[in-house]
């Protein structure tokens, strides 16, 4: 009988040691969400003539974009950090003037066969985002790409996706995590 309950002990301290998360690891994943307070707005605006979507986190940029360059303002699409955050990676922004067309991506060799054969520039780095959903609060950031008017577009809102869908965007995916913007009531 004592036998038992002593075999009993061990195989439920066994099984329960393995099925919760270590201590060390529980602290080593919460050390890589940066804290998001940090995050700034990731501004949107769009050109109907050229049919281009434009993104940055410098208000400055997409002031001069609205008030000189024919975009539209439309606001925050999310926010994103404006310097290197732990569990962050860059999200690089090209740009083809030819076709008036925006570009974003995490992958640098897709940035770098875009300049290479796809006639674009290399803006720099527009930001930084997570590149998976390991950080409570963030949502997808959908990209998806018109290739008759040849433009990227990139949204949170699964109902705005699923409208560009159906006027000709095709889904390419999510492009990264971003933390939601939510306007303060």
């Amino acid at each position: 009988m004592k036998f038992s309950q002593i075999l009993t002990a061990s195989l439920f301290a066994a099984s329960t040691a393995f099925a919760l998360p270590q201590g060390e690891n529980v602290i080593e994943a919460r050390a890589t969400c940066p804290d998001q307070r940090r995050a700034v707005p990731w501004y949107r605006a769009f050109n109907a003539k050229a049919v281009d979507h434009f993104y940055t986190t410098d208000q400055g940029e997409i002031n001069n974009a609205v008030a000189n360059l024919g975009y539209a303002s439309e606001g925050i699409a999310a926010l994103i950090f404006n310097r290197p955050q732990p569990g962050t990676v860059p999200f690089y922004r090209d740009f083809n003037s030819q076709k008036t067309d925006h570009f974003y991506t995490t992958n640098l060799q897709e940035s770098n066969k875009a300049i290479q054969t796809g006639g674009y520039t290399a803006e720099g780095i527009t930001g930084w985002i997570y590149p998976d959903s390991s950080c409570r609060g963030t949502v997808p950031l959908f990209r998806l790409f018109n290739p008759t008017g040849v433009d990227h577009f990139y949204t949170t809102n699964a109902d705005e996706r699923n409208n560009a869908l159906q006027n000709g965007y095709n889904n390419e995916g999510i492009a990264g995590y971003v933390i939601p913007f939510r306007v303060q009531s």
